[in-house]
């Protein structure tokens, strides 16, 4: 009696990272294999500005959790990818308590073979369903996307 398929993925992951404090306006972010990311306080808000600022790591999270889903989509297809780009941005508003992202807007370009055209927007199907930051954020953050497939010519 067959079971159901073995997922390729473990079914479960543990993201760890800590923050020390630069004794200014921002700190170093060390993630599990020692790599670091400095952010800082953006000079708006009365900081240096000397790192990046933890609301564009977060949009860039976003992004880089796409890709690398749209990415492994096209590996399971073989589709012939040319170049991608992501954009985005998250608008954060004040509601006379704080500030709160309420919403996130997606934009790039795929450029592939023509030929690829259709399992390319099959990727971006799926790399909207299954982006698991963009699936944990959808109910609370309006999502948009553009993102457009441009036909490679030589």
């Amino acid at each position: 009696m067959a079971g159901k398929p073995r997922p390729k993925y473990p079914k479960q992951i543990e993201y760890i990272a800590s923050a020390v404090w630069d004794g200014k306006t921002g700190g170093t972010a060390t993630l599990r294999d020692y790599r670091t990311i400095d952010f800082d306080t953006p000079v708006l808000y009365g900081g240096n500005g000397n790192g990046v600022c933890p609301d564009e790591l977060f949009v860039s999270a976003v992004l880089g959790c796409l890709m690398n889903t749209l990415l492994d989509f096209q590996r399971k297809t073989l589709f012939n990818l040319i170049s991608m780009k992501l954009g985005g941005n998250a608008i954060a508003e004040f509601d006379n308590e704080g500030y709160k992202i309420t919403s996130i807007r997606i934009t790039g370009e795929l450029l592939v073979d023509p030929e690829d055209f259709g399992d390319a927007e099959r990727a971006i199907e799926l790399m909207k369903k299954y982006c698991h930051l963009t699936r944990s954020l959808k109910d609370c953050i309006p999502i948009q996307y553009d993102v457009q497939i441009i036909p490679y010519a030589e």
